[in-house]
């Protein structure tokens, strides 16, 4: 059945009876109509009341039974009532819990830590048997929910009766109740007790924490929770007196135990009564606010019996030493009564008495203080109250009264009791604090409180592992200080009465907010005594914030301001803890999104902002600049959508790195995930990329504006292309070496894509470099020809002269054809030249440059030709060597007189017959190629008989050259390189008096405007430009382009080219085509670093170009291709990317535009002249 109730709360002012409260609750009406009753009531530390309500159970006389219900109702501070009815079906508890016998409650409960209840019962194997009833607890909370059970041990037995003794333990909660509660019970036929500590976790489940046993002698046993933690169990001794019977003496000893450690220290004698008493009245202890340490106060009777009690208040400290001893008299007034110390002093004496009406009883009692004197409560005497008259004292001392039932109705009165210790009273709760910065009720402005200060009545010493906290309203904790190593100076005193707490800019981050600090118990200690004292465990110390002032917003706030509505994008890093616990499941999707939704969820608790506004995209990266390495993760930080959470993504950017690196005192360091967060390294913005990396951008482009220049000066653009690709490499190799180690084995990789791309270059250089340094020029050829035609004549017979013979011609036939294969080569790429020329007009300096490198060719041709006359000459020799060989072989054999000799001749005659055939083919070959090459220099020379008259029509057209310049073009057979710049020369001139011609037609029209003047000064400062770089043209050496072969030949004896060279041909093989860029490097000496003056002007051979083409093809694949997909992987798994992977990407794709666009111009001149036997 559906639980319902009316509440109604009056707070009634009555003009005759001073009452500050009347509760009165109905409860809905039952299937069978009874009354509910108040059966017990408890509080919490806040001042929250809890009731059970009862109904009896009319159907099970002669017992005195209820219902088999368990009926709870929290009335909390604000007002709120809430409750929940659980069956015994539902609890699992057996009937005969819920029947009550004279003094004692089977079902029991205890408020042992906030929204959590204890409740103590018993079960039974069997009901009639009572050695086998069994006691039990079990932990539910305010919603009825039940958490956890747990075995407390056998129940006692009276052995003399044999009867089942219900609620014989006895419960008291620690000090600091989240550290659990003390359990004492008797053991059946002993004299011993059992004590057990236990503790309740968040969870709800009830945890052991120790298990001891002490001895007794006599009764009562009274327990207590001392001020440092523990507890004490305190009992009477007895000695018999040798002059009164029966009248004793009387010692009051104590037991000491530390939370969590079975062994008790003591017994320690307390007191000791000088005479023999007749009688122990009351034993009652508790720990005191008023005082330090823990009070007692015992209630006897003298021998012999008077109408006088005797008081005694014995007050101790943890240790069990007695500081105290106050003793006084009371007229015994009052029988049957109980005692309960107050808070702000005193105690209050009460007893009950049968009313007429049999629900109802008389509640009788005053105040009474250490000098004896009485203060009477401000409502009527007696009063009334219900059949049981379960009262209850709360903190702030109102005392809380059940009032007789009614109908379906049930209520409870209170009323402040005389606070006798009043004036010591500021509203903290705290007895011992006299004010505090700010106080309570204050107004602060977050931006201008730096610590908060409290200060004591008495002299005090900080205790260390103690807490001051502040929270928020709602109970989001802000800040958690306290006294020790880790926390640094948060926590000090400024005198032996003051102490300051520093505050950290995130705590009051939330303008218009309530805040309340509360106070461990113990936070400090008496300084006299060293004795722990009490904190503030309620809201009492509580102030707001101010008002968010609204001020007017100016052009330069505005960009910040709408700065701050977009999102921040974050990183935060992992603790090595946290880094362990990270990796053992980051490659498990589901488990990896848990740990970061969990850790956004507390992360957001913590600011506090809703959990929309922290999110990750789970991204995460190695921190390789700490050792043992640690990972960083991606938190960001979205900008609020309502207008509850107006808070600027900048500001809780800078709270959440507050929080982080102060998380030892915040809420972040007793998180679950928040925890693994390196207070260290905080929360890090990630910058905007670009505005981080503008000045890298900015100068990234002036380098690639200088370069292209500097190309474009040299009419090359090989030097942009060198530059670029030094670029990448220089940014791969940093990559490399600081980012790579961010990702998780991509740093093998990228080293392997950095080093093999450079070998396999190195490669390519090095066949180019061997293969022009070790071809043997036509020349050498034929001179190793004539050496072997001088062997041949000395006729030597031997066999071993035969297998040299064989294998030097065979050698030399090799180098002869590849000679002639390279001439057929160069012959070929002299055509393309002419053929290229012949079609375009020669009007660009580039045409004329070719023209004087055909010239260059013509005269090594020449030479060629010679080479080839004298090839031929030879090979007519050599024909009339094969036909001598043969005479000389027959001739041989004739001679032969014995077998041995017939047979080493016929060797011989076999080996010669086959080098004869060889060597004839192999000649064979070479003059269908000589052949061919002289059909090829004959149309070359009509080719270049065309060009010279290209060249004979073009100087005409120049201007009229001086005797000596006339004399001498008519001298020479060929352009020269040098007649060349002569050429170029004039036209320079030529182009200076068509200037000077225009400026004096400007001035003859009298243009003399300011236009006119500005143009004139730009022209004399391009006159000056044009003057200076002729006189470096000058300086310069003849731009005659050379072969590969011999330019490395010229500048092998300089290191520092071969060096350049290497590293050039390792980064990218196209760099060679820097050899050919007509750049000029003067003589240098600097620091011992010397280089003669230079000359790029390499040609390179169709083979070097085909080592180009492949090498090109290959670092495609190898560097660009490789490069860009590490890179992008990179980008895609890191938090926070620099400037170095951006760069090498772009640096790597116009690298690899400039590869494919190579390729694409090796293809477009192969198929121009598809005919040409080096066309791949």
């Amino acid at each position: 059945m559906r639980l319902y109730f009316i509440f109604l709360l009056s707070i009634i002012l009555l003009a005759i009876l001073p009452i500050k409260s009347s509760i009165i609750i109905e409860e809905p009406i039952p299937e069978t109509p009874s009354t509910p009753r108040v059966l017990n009531i408890d509080n919490y530390e806040d001042g929250t009341i809890v009731v059970r309500i009862v109904r009896l159970n009319y159907t099970a006389p002669p017992k005195f039974c209820l219902e088999e219900n368990l009926s709870i109702r929290t009335i909390y501070p604000n007002g709120t009532v809430k409750g929940f009815d659980l069956s015994a079906d539902t609890l699992n508890i057996q009937p005969f819990n819920f029947c009550l016998l004279s003094k004692f409650n089977p079902l029991r409960f205890y408020p042992v830590k906030k929204n959590f209840l204890f409740l103590t019962y018993a079960e039974a194997e069997d009901v009639n048997n009572p050695f086998t009833y069994n006691d039990w607890g079990m932990i539910i909370d305010l919603d009825g929910v039940i958490k956890s059970k747990f075995w407390l041990g056998k129940s006692f037995v009276n052995t003399t009766t044999n009867e089942w003794l219900p609620a014989q333990d006895s419960i008291r909660l620690n000090i600091h109740r989240d550290n659990g509660f003390l359990r004492t019970a008797p053991i059946t036929s002993t004299n011993s007790m059992i004590l057990q500590q236990f503790k309740v976790n968040e969870n709800g489940e009830i945890q052991l924490l120790a298990k001891s046993y002490m001895n007794f002698t006599a009764t009562p046993v009274e327990t207590v929770a001392t001020m440092d933690g523990g507890y004490a169990i305190i009992y009477p001794g007895i000695t018999p007196s040798s002059t009164i019977p029966f009248a004793p003496y009387i010692s009051i000893h104590g037991f000491f135990l530390q939370n969590g450690n079975p062994e008790p220290q003591g017994p320690f004698v307390l007191y000791q009564t000088p005479n023999p008493v007749s009688k122990i009245i009351l034993l009652d202890c508790g720990f005191t606010k008023v005082g330090f340490g823990q009070t007692c106060i015992l209630v006897l009777n003298v021998a012999p019996a008077t109408d006088q009690n005797t008081f005694i208040k014995m007050d101790f400290l943890s240790t069990g030493t007695v500081y105290n001893i106050t003793i006084f008299q009371n007229p015994a007034d009052l029988t049957d009564f109980a005692i309960m110390p107050l808070d702000y002093g005193g105690y209050l004496l009460f007893s009950t008495a049968p009313n007429l009406d049999k629900t109802k009883l008389n509640l009788y009692g005053y105040i009474l203080d250490d000098n004896s004197k009485r203060y009477n409560w401000n409502i009527s005497y007696p009063t009334i109250t219900n059949f049981i008259g379960d009262i209850l004292i709360l903190p702030n001392n109102t005392l809380v009264i059940p009032q007789p039932e009614s109908g379906q109705t049930w209520g409870l009165i209170t009323t402040d009791l005389y606070k006798i210790e009043g004036a010591r009273d500021h509203g903290y709760g705290n007895l011992h604090i006299f004010n505090t910065t700010p106080i309570i009720g204050d107004t602060i402005d977050p931006s201008g409180i730096e610590s908060l200060t409290i200060k004591f009545y008495s002299k005090v010493n900080l205790s260390p592992y103690r807490n001051v906290t502040i929270l928020q309203d709602g109970g989001i904790i802000r800040q958690i200080t306290s006294v020790s190593n880790d926390n640094g100076n948060f926590v000090e005193a400024i005198d032996d009465y003051t102490i300051k707490i520093k505050v950290i800019d995130s705590t009051f981050n939330q303008p218009n907010t309530k805040y309340y600090v509360l106070i461990d118990d113990g936070f400090v200690e008496s300084k006299d005594l060293q004795e722990p004292i009490i904190g503030i465990q309620d809201n009492a110390w509580n102030f707001n914030t101010t008002q968010q002032e609204v001020t007017q917003k100016s052009v330069s706030t505005f960009y910040e301001t709408k700065l701050n509505e977009s999102s921040v994008n974050g990183k935060v890093r992992l603790t090595a803890e946290g880094t362990t616990y990270f990796k053992s499941f980051k490659h498990d999707k589901i488990k990896r999104k848990e740990f970061f939704d969990n850790l956004t969820q507390e992360l957001a608790r913590a600011v506090p902002v809703g959990p929309e506004r922290i999110t990750t995209n789970e991204r995460h990266e190695i921190d390789t600049s700490v050792s043992p390495e640690r990972y960083i993760l991606s938190i960001n930080i979205k900008r609020a959508k309502n207008s509850n959470d107006s808070r600027s993504v900048n500001l809780v950017a800078s709270d959440l790195n507050t929080l982080i690196k102060y998380k030892l005192i915040t809420v972040i360091g007793s998180g679950v995930y928040t925890n693994y967060l390196d207070e260290e390294y905080g929360y890090e913005p990630i910058p905007r990329w670009l505005e981080e990396h503008l000045s890298s951008i900015l100068g990234t482009i002036g380098l690639n504006i200088i370069l292209l220049f500097f190309a474009y000066w040299n009419k090359t653009f090989a030097i942009y292309t060198c530059g670029n690709a030094i670029e990448k490499f220089v940014t791969t190799i940093l990559f490399t070496s600081i980012d790579a180690g961010s990702v998780e084995n991509i740093f093998t990789t990228s080293l392997f894509f950095v080093t093999f791309p450079f070998i396999v270059n190195l490669g390519f250089a090095f066949k180019v470099v061997i293969d022009e340094l070790m071809g043997y020029d036509f020349q050498k050829s034929l001179e190793n020809i004539k050496k072997l035609n001088d062997l041949v004549k000395k006729g030597n017979n031997s066999t071993v002269a035969v297998n040299d013979r064989k294998k030097k011609f065979k050698k030399l036939i090799r180098e002869t054809r590849k000679e002639l294969i390279k001439i057929e080569e160069e012959v070929s790429d002299l055509k393309k030249d002419v053929n290229e020329i012949l079609k375009n007009p020669v009007d660009d300096v580039k045409t004329k440059e070719k023209l004087v490198k055909i010239i260059d060719h013509i005269t090594k041709l020449v030479d060629i030709s010679g080479h080839l006359d004298e090839l031929w000459k030879l090979l007519e020799f050599n024909k009339f060597v094969a036909i001598k060989l043969e005479e000389i072989i027959v001739e041989k054999e004739s001679e032969v007189d014995n077998k041995e000799s017939e047979v080493d001749n016929k060797e011989v005659s076999k080996v010669n017959e086959g080098i004869v055939k060889k060597f004839a083919n192999e000649l064979i070959k070479i003059h269908n190629l000589i052949i061919k090459e002289l059909k090829e220099v004959k149309e070359l020379n009509e080719q270049l008989n065309k060009a010279v008259d290209l060249i004979v029509n073009e100087s005409k057209e120049e201007p009229p050259m001086s005797e000596n310049e006339l004399t001498t073009s008519e001298n020479e057979p060929t352009t020269s390189k040098n007649e060349f710049m002569s050429e170029l020369k004039k036209l320079e001139s030529f182009k200076k008096e068509l200037e000077e011609l225009k400026e004096n037609n400007e001035e003859s029209n009298g243009k003399d405007s300011i236009w006119i003047k500005i143009k004139k000064l730009f022209s004399r400062l391009q006159e000056k430009f044009e003057e200076i770089i002729k006189a470096i043209e000058k300086k310069r050496p003849p731009k005659k382009y050379r072969k590969l072969s011999k330019w490395l030949r010229d500048y092998k004896d300089n290191q520092t080219i071969v060096i350049i060279f290497t590293i050039l041909a390792g980064v990218d093989i196209s760099h060679l085509e820097l050899l050919g860029s007509q750049l000029q490097i003067p003589n240098i000496n600097y620091f011992g670093l010397k280089i003669r003056n230079i000359n790029f002007n390499v040609e390179l051979s169709q083979a070097a170009e085909n080592s180009l083409f492949w090498g090109d093809v290959t670092n495609i694949f190898i560097e660009d291709v490789s490069t860009i997909f590490i890179q992008c992987f990179y980008l895609s798994q890191v938090v926070s990317f620099g400037y170095t992977p951006i760069y090498t990407i772009s640096k790597s794709i116009i690298h690899l535009i400039n590869n494919v666009y190579h390729i694409h111009q090796y293809n477009k001149s192969s198929d121009t002249n598809p005919g040409e036997p080096n066309n791949l």
